[in-house]
């Protein structure tokens, strides 16, 4: 995101107006604006009143508004012990509510002080709809693949060895998909 002026951050897909009370997010009308304001929107409702995420405070599906709570902090530079500890509950709740996260980049959480985390932004996320989905399963695991990373990051001994087991194989698998991904398109061409 790229900062305008006085708390307003703004891309060529939303605008973000950042109060003291109250944050104003704005899908811009894009290829997909309908799908990202519906997560967003459907997340805030499932996750409204928790701690740790913005509870929802008004959102207009004809201008693609949400209105939230502002959330306090700035985003850290590293992540703490307690943090990550924090985090992992805050994983824990976001999937008991049916969210799972498609990334977790450590721009989307907040800090005040090393004791504290919030985190925004669920506008690339998997609802779920059904338990046994296929696709939440999925979602699930990437959930928890991200997690894995950023305490692989900054705290790397409080992964347990299941949890770099785990880490490690989806690394690998993310490696071989990244060398088909390019494939992609020109076979997209070809089936047509």
């Amino acid at each position: 995101m790229k900062a305008v002026k006085n708390g307003v951050y703004e891309t060529n897909k939303m605008r973000v107006e950042i109060g003291k009370e109250v944050v104003s997010k704005i899908f811009k009308p894009t290829r997909n604006s309908s799908l990202r304001y519906n997560r967003e929107k459907k997340s805030l409702q499932r996750l409204s009143g928790l701690a740790h995420f913005p509870r929802l405070i008004d959102f207009n599906d004809k201008t693609k508004l949400i209105k939230m709570s502002s959330l306090p902090g700035t985003r850290p530079e590293k992540l703490s012990e307690q943090q990550i500890d924090l985090l992992r509950i805050m994983i824990t709740d976001m999937l008991a509510m049916g969210v799972a996260r498609h990334a977790l980049p450590i721009r989307d959480l907040l800090a005040e002080d090393e004791q504290k985390l919030e985190m925004v932004d669920f506008e690339r996320v998997t609802i779920k709809h059904f338990q046994y989905s296929i696709i939440w399963l999925i979602a699930k695991k990437v959930s928890y693949y991200h997690l894995y990373r950023l305490i692989h990051q900054y705290q790397p001994q409080l992964l347990s060895e299941s949890e770099r087991k785990f880490l490690s194989k989806v690394d690998k698998i993310r490696t071989v998909l990244q060398v088909i991904k390019p494939l992609k398109h020109p076979l997209r061409l070809l089936a047509k």
